[in-house]
């Protein structure tokens, strides 16, 4: 896939190209007047106009010789049209698109906003591209629209990657940097994040804030959009897109499970301070229904979890924290934190956290993985060296499957057998390889989340890998533990 700038003997392919998807996407959503006006406005004549005085940008996604998407931007930093070809949507071609455009708008443009007046069935996905709703639904000239922005600054620049790379079971790269880009950058900011004053103000570390928790989405219409924005035509077919990181997880849910899950999310805001941006998104489930199981314990457990960054930069920040903070051009404090629930049993449950964050500086993203293997029984969390003898022969196989799934045959070369376990056995040494693990219906995976010091040449940009091992060929190395009574295998 190749993103370009088009040239003016494009504007007319470029332009049916966008009538053919208004037509079954959109107009049905717009008065005769609302169509009469978005016809005018792409009339050739018109674009070609705005294009001559370089009032407007507009930027298509090639595959080969074939346009797949148009994406127009004025030079206020509006995007004024964006749209996907119904046969290639699902595909990630919006998110090159929109990634293109904002970091235009940063390194060219020098702008500070980035603007959209997107189709009432559009919010979600841009929201996904970052972006954030600035009012209600509002009606004009015929036409229905949701004003939406997002902040430009250059941190959240990333490049663009038209080749797709080798697709990793459970290994997560630089992909899931960029992601935090668009998704916080937009998402959560309201205002740019100035540089603070020397002194910090006292205020700015307290007690954890009180969030809101809401059950986000309701329907079937958010599993129409796949974790990018895309919208995927409310097929249940899996795109490219979606074979890596958490989408490539095969779920195992039992049958007749005796309580039921509800989503919460904690949100926080932080819109009066201009120093330093604070905002918190954490996404997490709750268990509620069964009878004979300490939920109360589980509960607290899985929120404690999923809420681990706000409280170690946040509730509970540490000197280093602080430090960042100070010295930061773009103090900021997010977690952005999802999850899946990849093995639900009647006595056990495992759940993966994906956080993605800036501890301190927005110039600064990374990301977290993060695992809860839980008895539902007692509330009792089970670690890898619970449940795994680190034997010789484990290593060796094990390490095999992590250089397998880092398509790397030096990965973690740095680290001796009896090194590695260590690590697997909690020693993560300072916090460079920390131990996880987690269940699906496929088997167990079990790895390391991983933070290299800055400028580290073992870091090969991976953020957590993980090795499969189906259930039969895990039981060699399985330990005396009544966690293995919890799988239904």
């Amino acid at each position: 896939m190749e993103i370009k700038l088009l040239e003016q003997q494009e504007l007319l392919p470029a332009l049916h190209l966008v009538w053919d998807v208004f037509v079954e996407d959109v107009a049905p959503s717009y008065s005769q007047e609302g169509v009469a006006v978005f016809q005018e406005f792409i009339r050739y004549e018109n674009i070609n106009r705005m294009y001559q005085n370089r009032e407007v940008l507009l930027w298509g996604a090639y595959e080969g010789e074939e346009l797949c998407g148009v994406i127009a931007l004025q030079t206020s930093g509006h995007i004024c049209l964006f749209f996907v070809k119904k046969s290639r949507q699902g595909k990630g071609i919006g998110k090159l698109l929109y990634q293109t455009v904002y970091n235009y708008c940063a390194s060219q443009l020098h702008i500070g906003r980035l603007t959209v007046n997107a189709a009432p069935n559009a919010v979600v996905q841009y929201q996904h591209f970052g972006m954030r709703q600035v009012s209600g639904e509002q009606y004009a000239s015929g036409m229905r629209f949701v004003p939406m922005e997002a902040f430009v600054t250059m941190g959240m620049t990333q490049p663009v990657h038209t080749k797709k790379s080798p697709a990793l079971a459970i290994a997560i790269g630089a992909g899931v940097v960029f992601i935090l880009a668009i998704v916080i950058g937009g998402f959560f900011l309201v205002h740019l994040a100035y540089r603070m004053s020397l002194e910090l103000p006292a205020e700015l570390f307290r007690e954890a804030p009180d969030g809101y928790y809401h059950e986000p989405w309701s329907g079937d219409f958010f599993d129409d959009y796949d974790d990018y924005g895309e919208y995927d035509g409310g097929n249940d077919q899996r795109t490219d897109s979606q074979d890596f990181g958490l989408n490539a997880i095969d779920v195992y849910t039992a049958p007749n499970l005796s309580y039921e899950m509800k989503d919460e999310v904690y949100e926080y805001q932080d819109e009066e301070k201009q120093s330093t941006f604070i905002a918190f998104q954490v996404k997490y489930p709750q268990l509620s229904g069964g009878v004979g199981n300490d939920y109360a314990k589980v509960n607290e457990a899985i929120k404690k979890c999923a809420m681990a960054t706000v409280d170690e930069i946040y509730t509970n920040p540490s000197e280093g924290v602080k430090e960042t903070v100070l010295k930061a051009s773009s103090p900021a404090l997010i977690s952005s934190v999802n999850y899946k629930v990849c093995y639900a049993a009647n006595d056990f449950i495992s759940i993966i956290f994906q956080d993605e964050h800036a501890k301190g500086d927005a110039n600064l993203y990374d990301g977290d993985l993060r695992t809860l293997n839980i008895n539902l029984k007692d509330g009792k969390v089970y670690e890898v060296k619970d449940i795994i003898k680190l034997s010789d022969g484990f290593v060796e196989e094990w390490l095999d499957g992590m250089r397998d799934e880092a398509d790397n045959d030096s990965f973690l070369s740095e680290l001796n057998k009896e090194e590695m376990k260590q690590a697997l056995a909690g020693d993560s040494r300072n916090g460079i390889y920390t131990a996880n693990f987690f269940v699906s219906a496929d088997g167990i995976e079990i790895g390391y989340d991983l933070n290299y010091p800055k400028g580290d040449s073992h870091n090969l940009g991976y953020i957590w890998v993980t090795a499969p091992f189906d259930f039969d060929e895990i039981k060699p190395h399985i330990a005396d533990s009544d966690f293995w009574d919890c799988i239904n295998q």
